[in-house]
């Protein structure tokens, strides 16, 4: 049973990692709307432009660093290879970008939006090595 579970969490990092970065744009739509909106703290504010600015980097830090936590063992070079998989793909997409391309009909430009993702991708391999030393570490 153990080696079962053992290798479904390994078949799970990939997709737990996705399904994680986009549930995580939840808690940030509610905290934006119950802190700026119904909180009154800026009344009539406008939340789409901020959701949208921050989407790309909230999905980035958490699909790092959940497929870390989802990983049975070797985790933090698990972290590294979803880095190193995030980077290729925002390279693409940043590459499309500069020659004014589309992928499927979505027009691609670059934007702050674009900085902030990878930006959130070294934050969660930076939370993800900060983990790692403190579970490595040993106590005197």
């Amino acid at each position: 049973m153990n080696e079962l579970k053992y290798w479904l969490r390994w078949l799970a990092v990939l997709p737990g990692a996705i399904i994680a970065g986009i549930l995580a744009t939840f808690p940030l739509h509610w905290m934006l709307y119950l802190t700026l909106v119904k909180g009154e703290v800026i009344s009539g504010v406008n939340i789409e432009p901020i959701e949208y600015l921050l989407y790309p980097f909230i999905i980035s830090v958490t699909f790092i660093y959940s497929g870390y936590n989802i990983a049975p063992k070797y985790k933090f070079k698990t972290a590294i290879i979803l880095f190193i998989l995030y980077s290729i793909t925002w390279l693409t997409v940043v590459t499309f970008s500069f020659f004014k391309g589309s992928i499927g009909g979505v027009n691609l430009d670059f934007s702050l939006r674009t900085v902030l993702a990878l930006l959130g991708s070294f934050i969660g391999l930076f939370f993800s090595k900060k983990s790692d030393k403190q579970k490595n570490s040993k106590p005197l």
